[in-house]
């Protein structure tokens, strides 16, 4: 099977988990930034592939500051970022999702993919910094190794290609670092002229925001929905 999704979270949910157990169109991967245990003998889910990544890898590696805002130096999409550049590349294309992310079923993902067969990264709309500027959005915080235009979008929830995770493998090995998701995905493809679309189903991953039940259609992901109750019930009385 050549579609793949992987969930990234701190740790388990069994909402998401018995969630994902019923898709069957995907092979689902859960990435957890959580090393205090190992979470393949405490989940028995025969269709999820639990992985866990020293940090210590990552150090290594360069796959370090992919999300700042966490405040810590290697973060759950280090790991993701580095498994699927490095450890297993077999998938042409993956959905990257993080688990405050809302979606109806492995449908809302399968229309989508029909969409946009051939494209490097589908995700939320992007903003460009045609001169680097520092003094707005996180600009300021930002260091790239390469001269502007840069981009910087939502990346709660992407699919990406095997091309560009390349092309973040190659900046981490020459640099032995990353720079911010939010600017180091949408950058790198519009750099390399990959391939990308912005569809109106990615368009309500934004950045805070109360959704209510009847806001929510089973074409469309949406973020945040942290309350994984709220997911679990949405889930069931969404028409």
């Amino acid at each position: 099977m050549d579609k793949c999704i992987c969930l990234i979270a701190y740790k388990p949910n069994i909402i998401w988990l018995d969630f994902l157990q019923k898709f069957k169109n995907y092979d689902i991967y859960l990435l957890i930034d959580d090393n205090s245990e190992d979470y393949n003998i405490i989940y028995k889910y025969p269709t999820i592939n639990f992985i866990q990544i020293n940090n210590e890898v990552c150090e290594q590696l360069g796959f370090v500051d992919a999300n700042f805002t966490l405040k810590k130096k290697i973060s759950g999409w280090d790991k993701a970022l580095l498994y699927f550049s490095n450890i297993n590349t077999k998938y042409n294309n993956i959905w990257f999702i993080e688990d405050d992310v809302f979606f109806y079923n492995e449908q809302t993902l399968i229309n989508i993919d029909l969409l946009y067969t051939n494209t490097d990264l589908i995700s939320n709309r992007m903003k460009v910094n045609l001169e680097g500027k520092k003094n707005y959005w996180l600009w300021n915080h930002i260091n790239i190794n390469f001269g502007p235009p840069y981009y910087n979008g939502m990346v709660c929830a992407v699919r990406m290609s095997q091309k560009i995770l390349q092309h973040i493998n190659n900046y981490a090995k020459e640099n032995n670092t990353l720079f911010f998701i939010e600017a180091l995905i949408p950058t790198l493809a519009n750099k390399y002229k990959l391939k990308y679309v912005t569809p109106p189903q990615l368009r309500m991953i934004i950045y805070r925001r109360d959704w209510k039940l009847s806001e929510i259609n089973k074409n469309t992901l949406y973020h945040p929905i942290k309350d994984m109750n709220k997911q679990k019930e949405y889930r069931c009385k969404i028409k």
